[in-house]
């Protein structure tokens, strides 16, 4: 008898097409890792819908059983493609060798054979008849052990993949619990649709909907292709970066769209980094071209960042992708800076002081010279190498410092205590003040808190070259801190030097001289605060310091007022 067309025909036909035209689509990829398995799925399942949907319309024995045959000889071959999908989705390609492939093959190789043959051995099906449920030929026949075989070896497959695609949903986000999610469901909605049949269960329907159930995978599949991009926005290549997560991270697919950004890399370069945003949209250099130091500011805070960029490669060495990975090296840098301005500046003051110590112990070898003042002189430049030595120390001693050791101190007891000792020093000086009773702010200790508000008010007395020098210092509670001006009528801090401290950073060409304005930068900014100038009118600077505020009252070691006039206590290894 001919061939009639009926409507469930109809519907897996449209089955089959969906499924040619993902693999179509999944082709044109080449050369992607994910392409190939792909098209091989939906190649498979085509072979599966196309001849069910031809033997529906026959009702020979002889003429059904041929195209139940080449759907047969299809199906076993789609959980092991949907496996080799998975793995590869998820970044195990790897372990996909060629004896592997060989392995996964062997039982739908062995269940071609044995339905091509079975007439000479029924191990496939014992027997087989052709029923008529309504206008549609189903094929009815009496499974043998290969049969069973084959169906447990592909729901064992099946199995491991859902594990896989579930494994990447939870694991993930994002657009990758969209793609894995997608990628699930396309595998168990036929799955589930098969079981009752295949298992022969009371509740399975007279004809196998499994079939039709491939269009809306195909469906899913193409959705996955098409509206996430699949096949270019897979997680392997997230997977194959090293465990660096503790840095600023950014992962980029073989077309350079980004695929991944962890927190911290959206909170260093201060952006919303959209997943399929290219590499040209985030940096202004070639990503291949990105090595070096990077400055950005954090909370008002300037941090350096050593930039690496690395390619990632397949187990086939082939570039899938791009990571650029931030670490953090603000400590080194500062480290190093101390270090190195430390240097320039005890090598510049001993120079000059041991000029002026030279020359004037070469004066005393002359009998006829007034010994007192050279004798002076000689102490007066020793005093100041003792002076930038303890500086020198106490910039050690802040390396030290973190922001798990700040403590809670009394600003208001350092600052009067301060200004009550420079005002013995300086009695020509009016030196004022006008602060609260007490403002807590979160410091190191407090001999660090001395050591920094103790240079700034000696630095607006000592470099004053009025007769009766002017300093007013205040401390005013402000928003979420405590800020402490030091205002003076001296000829001003020189611009270069502002600038060089304002940027936190020196170049070999230009450097400050003054080790005490270093030391308050770096002591106050190991304590979260900041430091910043402004000129006076008519003349003079002001500087302010800003502290970071705290409720908290000192602790008893902190407030031990034994300590508190102690600046050069502080200790180094």
């Amino acid at each position: 008898m001919g061939w009639t067309l009926t409507p469930l025909s109809v519907v897996v036909f449209v089955s089959g097409a969906v499924s040619l035209a993902v693999a179509v689509a999944a082709l044109r990829e080449r050369p992607d890792p994910m392409a190939w398995p792909l098209a091989v799925l939906m190649i498979a399942t085509a072979g599966w819908s196309i001849p069910h949907a031809i033997s529906f319309g026959f009702t020979d024995i002889d003429q059904v059983s041929v195209f139940i045959r080449i759907l047969t000889v299809s199906a076993p071959i789609v959980p092991v493609a949907y496996l080799v999908l998975a793995m590869k989705y998820a970044g195990y390609g790897r372990y996909l060798h060629r004896w592997v492939y060989a392995l996964l093959l062997a039982v739908p190789f062995g269940t071609a054979v044995t339905v091509w043959t079975n007439d000479a051995h029924h191990l496939y099906w014992r027997s087989a008849t052709v029923e008529q449920v309504g206008n549609v030929s189903v094929y009815v026949s009496e499974a043998g052990p290969w049969y069973w075989i084959s169906l447990a070896y592909g729901y064992s497959l099946l199995a491991i993949s859902f594990a896989i695609f579930g494994a990447v949903a939870i694991n993930s986000d994002r657009i990758y619990r969209k793609q894995s999610v997608l990628m699930f469901v396309a595998g168990f909605i036929p799955t589930l649709a098969n079981v009752p049949v295949a298992l022969e269960l009371d509740i399975a329907p007279p004809v196998d909907p499994t079939s039709s159930t491939l269009a809306l995978s195909g469906v899913l599949f193409a959705l996955a292709l098409f509206r996430y991009d699949l096949l270019d926005l897979s997680p392997a290549a997230y997977r194959n970066v090293p465990g660096v997560f503790g840095d600023g991270m950014l992962v980029f697919d073989g077309e350079k769209r980004l695929v991944e950004a962890n927190d911290h890399a959206r909170r260093i370069l201060d952006a919303d980094l959209d997943i399929g945003t290219t590499a040209d949209g985030v940096f202004d250099a070639p990503v291949e071209e990105l090595d070096g130091t990077v400055v950005t500011t954090m909370e008002d805070v300037r941090r350096f960042y050593n930039v690496q960029y690395s390619p990632l490669s397949d187990h086939r060495e082939e570039v899938i992708g791009h990571a650029v990975v931030m670490r953090e090296v603000t400590e080194l840098k500062d480290h190093e800076q101390r270090l190195s301005v430390t240097n320039r500046i005890l090598r510049h003051n001993l120079r000059n002081e041991l000029t002026i110590i030279l020359g004037e112990a070469d004066q005393l070898a002359t009998a006829d010279i007034d010994r007192t003042t050279s004798v002076e002189r000689i102490l007066e430049a020793g005093e100041r190498l003792q002076d930038v030595s303890e500086k020198a120390r106490h910039i050690q001693a802040s390396m030290r410092f973190d922001d798990a050791a700040l403590v809670s101190c009394d600003l208001v007891s350092v600052v009067e205590s301060i200004v009550e000792t420079y005002r013995g020093e300086f009695p020509e000086a009016e030196v004022s003040l006008d602060a609260p009773e007490r403002a807590f702010v979160l410091a190191s200790d407090y001999n660090a808190l001395e050591t920094a508000v103790r240079n700034v008010v000696e630095n607006a007395l000592e470099h004053n070259d009025n007769d009766s020098p002017t300093v007013a210092v205040t401390v005013e509670v402000v928003d979420g801190g405590v800020r402490l001006s030091v205002a003076d009528d001296g000829p001003g801090i020189p611009e270069s030097e502002q600038e060089i401290l304002r940027d936190g950073h020196e170049t070999q060409l230009e450097h400050g001289s003054s080790l005490g304005l270093w030391l308050v930068y770096w002591l106050v900014s190991a304590m979260g605060g900041k430091v910043s100038f402004a000129d006076r009118e008519p003349r003079g600077t002001v500087v302010t310091l800003t502290f970071r505020g705290s409720e908290e009252p000192p602790s008893e070691s902190a407030a031990d007022p034994a300590r508190r006039l102690a600046p050069k206590s502080i200790e180094t290894d």
